[in-house]
């Protein structure tokens, strides 16, 4: 369950999550992306108990704020350069510690899938905590790659990423196992939808 950031009041549950591990990790909080595209995870249990949160940025080499130009060129990356208008900076992506090593990373996959379907990107890029880049690294397999060395901090190690989503999204079998709960959903809409027209079709000969 995930609700797109849209309100004040979803902003400042964003930003309580985010900038808990911030304070935690001595991580700097870059600025909130004017736009950018946040989703706060929601706990199955509780729909106002944010338990994460992602914010997608359009890429822009020249953003003083970009979260990933300033330490790793990705821009010099050929496909980045040929594509640069469907590239997206993933920022801000945590998983609140109760939450963590407990299979709810899994939560994050309706979230990619629903920014996928609205936005189109090719590729996904960004410096990501270490555990998350293994994480995604055993959903989505070869369409992660790192693109250079690790930055080893105080507290935390970021690897630079490069996420294929096309790549990803052609390999059919993979995408139906990741975002089955969204298949099945779809499915059930289109059955429902199936039954209304054949019911009215059954109606209209029955005249």
């Amino acid at each position: 369950m995930y609700e797109i950031v849209k309100s004040s009041r979803q902003q400042k549950k964003f930003a309580h999550t985010w900038e808990y591990f911030c304070e935690k990790y001595g991580w700097h909080n870059d600025p909130y992306a004017k736009n950018g595209v946040r989703y706060n995870l929601l706990s199955s249990n509780n729909r106002k108990r944010v338990i994460g949160t992602v914010e997608f940025i359009p890429y822009d080499p020249n953003n003083p704020h970009s979260t990933v130009e300033g330490r790793m060129r990705f821009s010099e990356f050929e496909g980045v350069k040929l594509h640069q208008q469907r590239v997206w900076e993933i920022d801000k992506l945590c998983l609140h510690q109760d939450y963590q090593r407990r299979g709810y990373f899994e939560n994050f996959m309706p979230v990619f899938y629903d920014h996928v379907q609205s936005h189109k990107p090719k590729y996904y890029i960004g410096l990501m905590e270490k555990r998350f880049f293994r994480m995604l690294r055993i959903s989505f397999r070869l369409g992660i790659e790192q693109k250079g060395a690790e930055f080893v901090g105080p507290s935390t190690t970021l690897i630079p990423v490069l996420f294929d989503v096309e790549k990803m999204m052609e390999n059919e079998e993979m995408v139906r196992r990741l975002f089955k709960a969204q298949f099945t959903e779809h499915e059930d809409r289109m059955s429902i939808f199936k039954k209304l027209v054949l019911t009215k079709v059954r109606r209209i000969f029955s005249h």
